[in-house]
């Protein structure tokens, strides 16, 4: 039975990572994932699955990698992901991935300035493992989101945190010390991408949640690029509102 592709633009632009759907795109993809400066990354992505058993997807070799200036955090990857491509990507064959792809594409923030992980770098639903909570995991996993910090250089001038959760543990992460080379840092909230939160829109504010993860993205690929922001009217994601 063929899957269906989610991700259509991706699909349509010939950048789709399924090792089913698009062999030979992802084939290249696979081959560049020790390559320049996400290759850093993904040997230590090696180490922390040694460390951790935990089948974690690696960095995606189109991105920023270390020295890109604006880092996006969601939860924890899909079971695409983990499971499928062995990627974190826009490009992935699931529906997340397709509206981080649409939203990061509104917002103008290619990934030439960016970097897209999460903060639990692991699938927490992967019934091969133990039911888990995703609390309980992102505070376990919070050494090694602390590690990646430290790793990346330059360290990342914005990042955008998509999601509650991803939002919770940055929090818990600046109570316990963040970083000094992070400190600096512009963070934005905005709510996370799946097809559940994506459409609808935020009773607080009335605006779409699609708006506010595109306006979060747009100012940090502004102020990363060093162009003159202008936040759109009613409240951009920027003012670090809850959600």
């Amino acid at each position: 039975m063929t899957r269906p592709v989610w991700n259509k633009l991706a699909h349509k632009r010939g950048e789709l990572l399924s090792r089913d759907l698009a062999p030979e795109v992802h084939a290249e993809r696979w081959a560049q994932r020790f390559d320049g400066m996400v290759g850093e990354l993904n040997r230590w992505v090696d180490h922390v699955r040694d460390t951790t058993y935990e089948n974690l997807p690696y960095f995606d070799p189109a991105g920023g990698g270390a020295g890109a200036r604006v880092l996006v955090l969601l939860q924890d990857p899909s079971g695409e992901a983990e499971e499928g491509s062995g990627f974190v990507s826009k490009h992935n064959n699931d529906p997340t991935a397709h509206n981080t792809y649409i939203a990061a594409e509104r917002a103008k923030l290619g990934y030439d300035i960016s970097l897209h992980w999460n903060v639990v770098p692991w699938w927490v639903a992967n019934p091969a493992k133990p039911v888990r909570s995703l609390e309980k995991e992102a505070v376990r996993a919070q050494p090694y989101l602390v590690a990646l910090l430290e790793m990346l250089d330059p360290p990342p001038s914005e990042v955008v945190l998509l999601g509650k959760p991803a939002a919770r543990a940055w929090t818990r992460l600046v109570r316990a010390g963040l970083p000094e080379r992070l400190r600096d840092a512009t963070v934005a909230r905005a709510p996370h991408p799946s097809p559940l939160v994506f459409p609808r829109v935020d009773p607080a504010t009335g605006r779409g949640n699609s708006d506010m993860i595109v306006e979060a993205m747009r100012l940090a690929g502004q102020r990363a690029r060093g162009e003159k922001v202008r936040p759109a009217a009613g409240g951009p994601a920027g003012r670090r509102r809850p959600f």
